[in-house]
């Protein structure tokens, strides 16, 4: 395979991705049409969904430009998700850290109206925060207090705005 060829099918790998997450956002965006108004809109069950897909869609109408302008993303390298090539040897990249990333947030919407929120929020968090640490008892430890302490203290918030959560 030649560098062409290489670079053809990271742009390609890139472009799925980036119409892949614009179809999510889109279908979140459209989904949440059915939310009904809070006591303090716009802060309601709606608003993180909606301006969350929102920086979603606008993040991969930019990647997708990048792709179409062939604009280099890293080095010599045309891909920013799918590349398998550092840079240098400071860092590696590991492709397969974004499908865990979609995969485990599709698992964590699931599980919410099962389990609640919080205990949701919290498996979430310790399970993303595994996948991506250096796994050291150390920052096993930190996420551990990160993931209990983000977890709960959001669903309190939510709750202290009366904004209703599974």
């Amino acid at each position: 395979m030649n560098e062409q060829d290489r670079k053809s099918g990271l742009a390609k790998g890139d472009a799925t991705f980036a119409l892949a997450m614009i179809a999510v956002a889109l279908f979140t965006m459209w989904g949440l049409r059915n939310q009904p108004k809070a006591p303090y809109d716009p802060v309601g069950a709606a608003a993180v969904p909606f301006w969350t897909a929102a920086c979603v869609l606008a993040l991969a109408v930019f990647l997708l430009v990048r792709v179409f302008l062939r604009h280099s993303t890293r080095g010599a390298a045309q891909a920013l998700f799918t590349a398998n090539e550092a840079v240098d040897d400071t860092y590696s990249v590991v492709p397969s850290f974004s499908v865990w990333a979609v995969g485990l947030s599709i698992v964590y919407v699931a599980a919410m109206p099962v389990v609640g929120f919080m205990i949701a929020s919290i498996v979430y968090m310790l399970a993303l925060g595994w996948v991506l640490s250096v796994r050291t008892p150390r920052a096993l430890l930190v996420l551990a207090i990160v993931a209990v302490t983000l977890g709960a203290g959001i669903d309190l918030g939510f709750r202290a705005m009366l904004i209703d959560l599974p």
